[in-house]
């Protein structure tokens, strides 16, 4: 079913038992904040999605704040209307390799989009009153973590679409212990733009639109229909329209609305819209702490900052929050599902024998075969596969630092199962490749850092989990397991008497 905005998919939830209303008092300043150990607890019990509406050190306390909603793989599932991660992979991937499935988005009035209820001009903008302040951890600034950003290619006027983070510096440390300007605090915003060299599309954009001496407009739109969040987050071909993308998984056109002061149009039921442009000669800013996707905090980042033009949002608004830190965490699976299916989808269209991608919390790629053994097409087909992942279009899988291929009847989905196929079925040295210059993920911190302070070019381990046939051997050892049709036959015989 699709959403028309993230109130909708809220309202789903609590239908569905998956939101609660949090009235107990929770700390959300600086330095002393409650939030990272909320996320810790909810992770590590699959718990709900909250709404928090009793926030102490928190700036703008009439504006509640929704967290965790996308803390399982259920609820992720649940934003493009399906429940299985692996039916909600399939679709995803099915879209995404179809562009006639995908529906262009339309334009609606002013007077049509939620967004534009309440106006702020660009001489009122004062950000630490009118953008919500949340922090977690020992983060050292507060940071927009529900923004779907928008920019155009300064050469061909296509349009990006990513969900990027952005740096607020009010009341923030700087992370080498300098002082923020007032001008920084209350009118600037920096966002996670990997642009010098570009590692991202709207880092593509900034770079030309720096080389070529011109501005740069961006909108940032906060908290969408979850569809979109979706769409941003996947590595759509550069040039085509995530915003289409995001018709194609929700079943139907987006509504968008004209930006006032930069010439780009949102989503027109987002709750909070910011206007800005970058500036040719773009001022870059010290930040830090920031915690990461993976688990560890980034003391000082390099980061493009922009001009705030005009902030538009819903009457009532809601905020979304959220941290980056030791996996699991809220929105872990959201940005997970894109990675699998977009390598699921260029696999499958050249490699019929892959089954599923799972990436784990912490960015372990496992891709499952329909066959193994002597059904295999050829040999050494394990290792073709792992060269596929790194040789894969779109930007997750040339990314890959660990890559594991197994066959049908290992559970991907189980470390469990995948660390018995690595201890039965692989000789360490025969059966891996080491890659000693791959594209690094831009986070891991123990790879070279770049002048941004992001890792640029790491090194990958690939490891053939399949049977070893032919490579090795004519037959191998029969597994030992019952049938599990079986195992629920005995289980139902006897579920009374071990109750």
């Amino acid at each position: 079913m699709p959403y028309k905005d993230m109130r909708d998919f809220l309202a789903h939830l609590r239908k569905d038992g998956q939101l609660k209303d949090i009235n107990i008092p929770l700390k959300a300043g600086r330095d002393t904040n409650d939030l990272q150990a909320l996320m810790r607890h909810l992770a590590e019990t699959d718990g709900p999605a909250l709404i928090l509406n009793n926030l102490t050190d928190y700036n703008t306390p009439d504006i509640p704040v929704i967290f965790n909603p996308f803390g399982t793989r259920e609820r992720t599932a649940m934003t493009i209307g399906e429940r299985d991660p692996l039916e909600m992979k399939k679709k995803h991937a099915r879209v995404l390799a179809d562009q006639s499935l995908w529906h262009e988005p339309v334009i609606v009035e002013r007077d049509a989009a939620p967004c534009k209820e309440v106006v702020i001009d660009e001489a009122d903008i004062a950000l630490d009153k009118q953008l919500p302040h949340v922090w977690f951890g020992e983060e050292g600034s507060s940071f927009i973590c529900g923004g779907v950003v928008t920019t155009r290619d300064p050469e061909t006027g296509e349009r990006n679409v990513g969900w990027y983070r952005l740096t607020q510096f009010w009341n923030a440390r700087h992370g080498t212990g300098g002082d923020y300007s007032e001008k920084r605090q209350t009118r600037q915003l920096s966002i996670f733009a990997f642009w010098n060299p570009p590692m991202s599309h709207i880092g593509l954009h900034l770079a030309k639109a720096q080389a070529m001496g011109k501005p740069l407009e961006i909108a940032i739109a906060c908290q969408c229909d979850p569809a979109i969040h979706l769409a941003a987050c996947t590595s759509v071909p550069f040039g085509q329209d995530e915003f289409a993308y995001a018709g194609g998984l929700r079943g139907e056109a987006i509504e968008l609305v004209k930006c006032d002061t930069v010439d780009l149009e949102v989503p027109a039921s987002a709750e909070f819209v910011i206007e800005g442009v970058f500036q040719p000669n773009v001022e870059q800013e010290i930040i830090g702490w920031h915690s990461n996707t993976v688990g560890y905090y980034d003391k000082v980042q390099l980061f493009p900052v922009l001009d705030v033009t005009r902030i538009t949002h819903r009457k009532n608004p809601l905020w979304y929050a959220t941290i980056e830190m030791l996996p699991p965490f809220d929105h872990n699976y959201l940005a997970i599902i894109p990675i699998e299916g977009e390598l699921l989808a260029d696999l499958q269209r050249k490699i019929p024998e892959v089954r599923d991608v799972v990436v784990t919390p912490n960015l372990t790629y496992i891709v499952q075969l329909t066959v193994d053994g002597q059904r295999k097409p050829h040999a050494e087909f394990g290792k073709y596969v792992l060269h596929a992942v790194w040789g894969a279009s779109g930007r997750w899988g040339r990314t890959a630092k660990w890559v594991i291929v197994v066959g049908p009847d290992v559970d991907p989905y189980d470390l469990t199962s995948v660390e018995w196929a690595l201890q039965t079925r692989v000789q360490p040295y025969s059966d891996t490749i080491i890659n000693k210059s791959g594209q690094a993920m831009v986070l891991d911190p123990s790879a070279p850092k770049g002048d941004q302070g992001f890792a640029v070019v790491g090194e990958q381990i690939g490891i053939d989990a399949t049977i070893k046939i032919p490579e090795r051997f004519d037959d191998y050892a029969p597994v030992s397991k019952p049938d599990p049709a079986h195992v629920d036959k005995i289980a139902e015989l006897l579920k009374d008497a071990l109750l």
